[in-house]
């Protein structure tokens, strides 16, 4: 349950690779770029070259996500990490995507007071890096459907959430 005072504010910013580079990093889902594949009939455009994970999450987990939409403003539950491991979320079918991330506070929960929002179309493959504080995704504007990508150790650090000490409202 989040505290009784008044909700912080934060302003959801257009997704960039230099406003997220401090969380994670990005790739595009789009047909320029890259270089020729298969005899020349199709393109691979290059993705996500820095994901990592501890040894400790030595099974690869490849999993569908459908999401309900939600609208703004939004209220901000929780947020989540995966000290292990990077996790990726590939846009299958989507309009937009909501999501935030924070840095750690001095006890190493998630800093609410500097936490970032960012609202991205449909073509962004996002990259969090391992142990970074973020929202579970938020779809926006229509139901979303993506694929996600990481390694799980089975057990209780394969995913922290914490409950935001005063209620977050994305705007």
């Amino acid at each position: 349950m989040t505290g009784t005072q008044n909700p912080l504010r934060l302003r959801a910013a257009p997704l960039t690779a230099e406003g997220f580079a401090p969380f994670g990093s990005l790739a595009a889902i789009d047909a320029s770029g890259g270089g020729a594949v298969n005899q020349g009939r199709g393109r691979r455009i290059p993705g996500i070259g820095d994901l990592m994970h501890d040894a400790a999450a030595a099974r690869p987990v490849l999993d569908a996500y459908h999401l309900k939409p939600s609208s703004l403003p939004f209220t901000l539950a929780c947020f989540e990490r995966h000290v292990l491991t990077s996790q990726v979320f590939i846009p299958i079918r989507c309009a937009q995507l909501l999501l935030a991330v924070a840095p750690d506070d001095a006890n190493g929960h998630p800093d609410v007071a500097r936490a970032r929002a960012f609202v991205t179309g449909d073509n962004a493959i996002i990259h969090y890096r391992a142990g970074v504080w973020h929202s579970p995704l938020i779809a926006l504007d229509g139901p979303a459907s993506l694929s996600m990508l990481m390694w799980e150790a089975g057990d209780a650090r394969d995913c922290e959430e914490v409950v935001p000490p005063v209620g977050l409202e994305i705007v």
